[in-house]
Formats: C-alpha cells, structure tokens, sequence
C-alpha cells in the first residue's frame, strides 16, 4: 500500500517544478519561482558549498535541465534594496552573465497583510533591457533582503 502510495505522489509531481531543482536543498534558496506556465524556473541561492561568498543564479526547464547557470562572487553583485519609501516594497539583485548581458532577478508587493508577491527576471543587454519574464502568479517565494544584506557585507 506505501508504495502505491509513493507512486501516485510521484506521477503527480513529474514535471511540477519545486525549490531546490537548481540549488542544493539546504535552506541557501533565497529566491525562487516559476516562470512561463510552470515550463521554467529560477532559482537564487547562497552558495555556501562553492568556496568563498559567492551567490548562484539558476535559470532551468521543468524537467530540471538547467539553461543558464551563474556563480558569482557576492562582492561583484549589483543589489538595490527597498528604499523604504511608499507602499510598494521591492528588492532586485543583478547577476554579470557575460557578453554584456545581465540577469536582475527582483521581488516586490505592496505593503500591507495579504498583498500579493510577486517577482521575475529582467534580461539586459548592454545595460538595456531586452526581456521581462515575470514568475507565475503564487510562485514567488523571496528572501532576496537577506542575500542583499550578505552582498552588501561582502562588498
């Protein structure tokens, strides 16, 4: 009966995506979603397994293969906290994919009990962007503060 059990469960999570597709499931997950009707996923983390302070930004399919991996010192990141000023709270960390281009992931929501979350990655090239792929509504799950606090140490 136990593993009917966990072969129901299984069938029903194939291709579902889930936190720690991308980074290692140790509680390092400081920002993840879905994005494009659960067919991608993003993931940012403290990588505390690479050696010295560095942070991972994960970019990957539903089935888990990864598309566009970064590590990246946290002192080289660029981050903008949430100045404090009016009701819409939002935090955004940049990652140097190379060639020009750049990967800000950001969060945001109003302030106030029950705002809605929300989150997505903005592509830029050459500082401009160039796409905006937005998390799936009640996907975003955030810390980026604490990883902000942790780059703005590093630096």
């Amino acid at each position: 009966m136990k593993k009917l059990y966990l072969s129901i469960a299984m069938m029903f999570s194939a291709g579902a995506l889930q936190a720690g597709q991308f980074c290692e499931l140790d509680g390092t997950e400081m920002f993840t979603c879905t994005l494009k009707g659960g067919t991608r996923g993003v993931e940012v983390c403290n990588a505390v397994w690479a050696n010295g302070t560095k942070a991972a930004y994960g970019f990957f399919k539903s089935n888990g293969t990864v598309e566009k991996e970064i590590l990246q010192d946290m002192a080289t990141i660029t981050a903008t906290p949430w100045n404090g000023m009016g009701s819409f709270m939002s935090d955004s960390v940049t990652f140097d994919g190379g060639g020009g281009y750049a990967y800000e992931v950001w969060w945001g929501s109003e302030r106030g009990a029950g705002a809605t979350e929300m989150g997505g990655i903005n592509v830029l090239k050459n500082g401009a962007l160039i796409a905006d792929i937005p998390c799936d509504a009640g996907s975003v799950n955030s810390d980026l503060s604490s990883l902000i606090e942790l780059i703005e140490a590093a630096q």
